[in-house]
Parts: C-alpha cells; sequence; structure tokens
C-alpha cells in the first residue's frame, strides 16, 4: 500500500508531466504558440511567456523546489486555460482534465512540506 508521501510525490509527478506535455512544443515553436494564443483571441505573445512558465513551474514541481510557488504559478495558466478555452468548449474540451488539475495544484498548494523534494518547506 502506498503512504501519503508516495502518493503525492505521483500525483505530482503526473501533474508535471501534464505541463510539460502542453508547455514544452509552446517553447520550441514560440510563432506557431503566438498564432494559437492570438486565435483564441489573446495576445500572441502571451503564448510563449505561458509555455515558459509551464515549463520551468512544472520542473519545479517536480524536484519539489518551492513547490508551493510553482503550484500557485501554475494555477494562474490552468485558470487562463479554464476559462479562454475549456469552459467555452464545454465537457469535450477537456473541461473535466483541467478541472482536475486545478483541483490537484490546490491540494499541492496547502501542502507545506513534501517528501522527496530538495527544497523542505517554504
Amino acid at each position: 500500500m502506498l503512504n501519503r508521501d508516495t502518493s503525492l510525490l505521483a500525483f505530482r509527478l503526473v501533474i508535471v508531466a501534464i505541463f510539460l506535455w502542453h508547455g514544452v512544443p509552446k517553447v520550441i515553436d514560440p510563432a506557431g504558440t503566438m498564432d494559437s494564443f492570438a486565435g483564441l483571441g489573446l495576445p500572441g505573445w502571451l503564448g510563449p511567456i505561458t509555455g515558459w512558465v509551464e515549463v520551468i513551474a512544472a520542473s519545479m514541481l517536480a524536484v519539489g523546489f518551492r513547490h508551493r510557488w510553482a503550484a500557485a504559478a501554475l494555477l494562474v495558466v490552468i485558470v487562463g486555460a479554464l476559462v479562454t478555452v475549456q469552459i467555452p468548449g464545454g465537457m469535450s474540451s477537456g473541461l473535466e482534465r483541467d478541472a482536475l488539475i486545478f483541483a490537484g495544484l490546490l491540494v499541492l498548494l496547502k501542502e507545506t512540506r513534501l517528501a522527496y523534494a530538495i527544497g523542505r518547506g517554504e
């Protein structure tokens, strides 16, 4: 049976994988990302910045460094995704996934200490 620390680590790594999966392409192709964001009615320059926030904050979360700061930054990103893409698109657009990510980030934001982390508290 998994203990609490191991469960939180697994949970954390799933969230990290999701944000890296979505963030790395934004960083690799900033021009395409700018076009995508502009197509959503958002400023194009916001796309690459969002990608860098996703990659940097997910990396911090992965190693447990300033995890609450990282979770807060990712909460801003996921709220933006929910408001601009998921809620207008309805349940078929990934709303339920992003709602779960939002809830998971709230859990990590609440945690003051994480095991398996290079930062032991904030």
